[in-house]
């Protein structure tokens, strides 16, 4: 079945989306042994999850952006160079800089996003993970990929970021051609202990 909310396929068995949480509708599960009719089982507590948000996102980008000047302005430092120094396309140690601080930006995100925390350090601040289509982990490879793929953003001029703004999902270009979408979890209130009654009809 796919959610009425947010299209996400779930197997017939699911009783919540595994992206957004919505409750899906499915009249054909299985009432539980020695249930009883007139007593309905305690609702579900559905966790709300909504889409990552265009300035959200770029807070986290200004903060990850931060982290990273350290070990970016190392670099240039042991290799010669002045700690805000921009790229010189005329100086091969300067080529050298920006390859290595490229690297090192990759494994930090691919690294991070692929974790258990499902993010770098600036989208934890910002209470924003990166999941699959289905709300699961990504491999290190789709991590890997969705990295590279900025590079698209780039070559269009910023537009593959504004994508953000009209995409149903909130996914920039990086994160279509990945094959991922970027959400905010906010924690639900427990769940009710006693069940409600209800008249049979």
């Amino acid at each position: 079945m796919f959610c009425s909310r947010c299209g996400t396929w779930a197997s017939d068995e699911s009783t919540l989306c595994p992206l957004c949480g919505v409750a899906l509708q499915n009249d054909n599960l299985p009432r539980p042994a020695g249930a009883s009719p007139f007593v309905a089982p305690a609702p579900h507590v559905v966790p709300l999850v909504t889409y990552g948000g265009f300035w959200r996102r770029v807070a986290a980008v200004l903060l990850d952006t931060a982290v990273l000047f350290l070990p970016g302005a190392t670099i240039r430092v042991l290799l010669g160079l002045e700690p805000l120094a921009s790229l010189d396309p005329q100086s091969m140690t300067s080529w050298a800089a920006a390859g290595i601080e490229f690297v090192v930006d990759w494994f930090y995100g691919a690294l991070l996003i692929s974790s258990s925390a499902r993010g770098t350090l600036g989208l934890q601040i910002m209470e924003l993970q990166v999941t699959d289509l289905r709300g699961g982990r990504v491999s290190f490879m789709r991590a890997s990929w969705r990295y590279w793929a900025q590079l698209l953003s780039f070559l269009t001029f910023g537009v593959g970021y504004l994508l953000q703004l009209v995409t149903p999902r909130r996914q920039a270009l990086h994160d279509l051609v990945s094959f991922t979408v970027v959400v905010r979890t906010r924690r639900a209130p427990e769940a009710l202990a006693a069940p409600v009654l209800r008249i049979a009809p």
